[in-house]
């Protein structure tokens, strides 16, 4: 179920790639970034260690989207 959160997120950064005159918002990598990590800890949680360590980059990637919206950052 998760993977197929992965290809819609895709198919909406492509689309909005040709809405948006051929430029990638960051914050859709991050989308994506936060949704694989997500994946990856329902797959693979046998070690305590690592899964502290994905929810650790994901509490990173969290506040980079936070940074990115903030209104000093935002060029929309």
């Amino acid at each position: 179920l998760v993977v197929y959160f992965l290809y819609f997120e895709f198919i909406a950064l492509i689309v909005k790639y040709f809405e948006s005159g051929f430029h990638f918002p960051l914050r859709y990598f991050v989308y994506i970034g936060i949704t694989a990590i997500v994946r990856l800890i329902i797959i693979d949680h046998e070690s305590p260690m690592a899964v502290l360590i994905y929810s650790a980059a994901i509490l990173i990637l969290v506040i980079t989207l936070w940074l990115c919206n903030s209104n000093r950052l935002k060029r929309e």
